[in-house]
Parts: C-alpha cells; sequence; structure tokens
C-alpha cells in the first residue's frame, strides 16, 4: 500500500515536472520566433534602403516624394519604379501588421517602418489607390497609424 502511493506521488511529480519543461520549451522557441522575425523585418527594411540607396535614379525619385512631389508630376516609368518601391514597403508594413495579429511580434515593430514615406503626398495617393487590395483589418490600422502625429 505504502509503495504503490509512493509510486503514484513520484508518477504525479513526473508528470508536473515533464509539463514545465514542455512549458520552458515552448517559451523558448516563442522567443526565438520572434526574434527570427524581428531581424527578418530589420532585413527586409535594409534591403529596401540598400536597393534605394545604390539606384541613383530610384534615390533621386525617393527625394522627390519626400519634397512632396505629387503623382502626376512624375513621367509614367519613373512613376512606376516610384509606385513598386512604395507598394513593396507597403507590403513589408502588412506583414508586420498581420504578425501583430497572430501575436507573433508587438507594436514596438512599428517604432521602425518609417512612416514619413507613407505620410508623403505621393505615399498617401498611391495608398488610396490601392488600398482595396489590402488585408481588410489592416486598412483602418494602417490609416490609424498614417494620422498619428
Amino acid at each position: 500500500f505504502m509503495n504503490r502511493n509512493r509510486l503514484e506521488l513520484i508518477g504525479f511529480i513526473s508528470v508536473i515536472a515533464s509539463l514545465i519543461f514542455v512549458g520552458m520549451e515552448i517559451s523558448q522557441n516563442t522567443t526565438a520566433v520572434r526574434g527570427a522575425t524581428n531581424q527578418a523585418i530589420s532585413d527586409q527594411a535594409s534591403e529596401l534602403y540598400l536597393t534605394i540607396a545604390t539606384d541613383r535614379n530610384l534615390a533621386g525619385l525617393v527625394k522627390k516624394l519626400y519634397d512632396g512631389v505629387p503623382r502626376e508630376d512624375f513621367d509614367s516609368i519613373d512613376d512606376m519604379q516610384l509606385f513598386l518601391t512604395v507598394m513593396t514597403g507597403l507590403r513589408r508594413v502588412e506583414n508586420i501588421f498581420l504578425q501583430l495579429e497572430d501575436n507573433i511580434l508587438d507594436d514596438r515593430a512599428f517604432d521602425r517602418i518609417g512612416l514619413s514615406f507613407y505620410r508623403s503626398t505621393y505615399g498617401r495617393q498611391i495608398w488610396k489607390a490601392n488600398k482595396q487590395f489590402f488585408d481588410r483589418n489592416f486598412v483602418p490600422f494602417f490609416e490609424e497609424l498614417l494620422d498619428k502625429k
């Protein structure tokens, strides 16, 4: 009788220890996934910046964007190049939002996205003309982010 109670106690303690171990492993895995995701976001931003920095024409277009030049003042080729650059950035921001929704990231990820790019006259024109192609939950979230000062 005493041995049976002792075995049950040992079994109970083993189950609890196993659950604690599994919980710690899940926590470590979650931390690793968040770290890798944050690194991927930084890599994407760096790649976009490097693309702009190493293409003199694109750098000039982005300067015009920051100077407030509206979309209609760009020729069709320059507009296409800048449009695709802005859309690439918008998709990156949408991806961050989706990962926030899935609790992979927290809202600090939005501190590094360079909102002035999207708040420019050109950026807002692109957003307004294309927002219907983005996740329906992302649209109001992004618009609120754009309007925050």
